[in-house]
């Protein structure tokens, strides 16, 4: 038994896979604005959420804009 696989309490430590690494990696990716959350039961991951926010940016009489555009430092503070 190596590091990773001692035991706590008669519980095994949490261990994930290559694979859920890369869903976390992928979740992340390109994510401005946002959450990832990870489900795990009995000590393995099930479910991988991601929840986008799209910014939308008032402009002048009470129009709102999509923000597609490159950001400037006023847009990335929040």
């Amino acid at each position: 038994m190596n590091a990773h696989e001692t035991r706590t309490n008669g519980v095994t430590p949490f261990q994930a896979r290559d694979n859920d690494w890369q869903q976390i990696q992928d979740a992340l990716r390109g994510l401005r604005y946002g959450s990832v959350n990870i489900i795990v039961q009995d000590g393995v991951i099930v479910q991988v959420d991601r929840t986008e926010k799209r910014r939308l940016r008032q402009t002048g009489g009470g129009q709102t804009t999509n923000n597609h555009a490159a950001p400037t430092n006023q847009q990335r503070a929040c």
